[in-house]
């Protein structure tokens, strides 16, 4: 199968729609039209990279993704008044300004923590379109697949009884 076909073939990915291939139909597309290489990287992409792997593109992933989740960090670092009540940027050559503006605007715009959690998932989204590149008919494309499809499987597994049972889980138990 050529890399045209496979882009042309896949369904559209959307941050508010569950996604309309699984995880392992995707992979094994993968599989029949990269390398080995390739094909490898994509399923660490999709189901979580490795630290260890030398892949391009996981490698860049993987650094935007610890960028973005300092920008975080340090965002609700800043909200709880630590490190003397102000934002810090993260000090890492791959956060580009645009990437701590929007989680910056993640942080200022959503009212409450679900909206957050919504607009930090379009932050990741965006930034895995960004390495995707500009090329539509390219293994950039497929990579940016892998990481919209990881995000996408993980919202839509999201459900409001295993948060409760999660944030039970998390609160301290109280004794009278």
């Amino acid at each position: 199968m050529s890399l045209g076909y496979l882009l042309a073939s896949l369904p559209m990915l959307a941050p508010e729609r569950a996604p309309q291939i699984t995880v392992d139909a995707f992979v094994s597309a993968c599989e029949s039209a990269l390398s080995q290489k390739d094909a490898a990287a994509v399923e660490l992409l999709v189901r979580g990279s490795d630290d260890a792997s030398t892949h391009p593109y996981v490698k860049q992933w993987r650094d935007l993704e610890a960028a973005i989740t300092t920008a975080v960090g340090q965002r609700r670092l800043a909200k709880r008044g630590g490190v003397g009540g102000t934002f810090v940027a993260p000090e890492t050559a791959a956060c580009p300004v645009w990437l701590i503006r929007a989680v910056g605007t993640a942080f200022e715009s959503a009212p409450d923590p679900l909206a957050r959690e919504e607009a930090l998932m379009r932050v990741y989204w965006s930034a895995a379109d960004e390495l995707g590149g500009f090329d539509p008919v390219s293994k950039g494309q497929i990579f940016a697949y892998a990481v919209r499809l990881r995000l996408a499987t993980a919202k839509a597994a999201r459900d409001a009884q295993t948060g409760a049972a999660r944030l039970e889980a998390a609160l301290p138990t109280q004794t009278l």
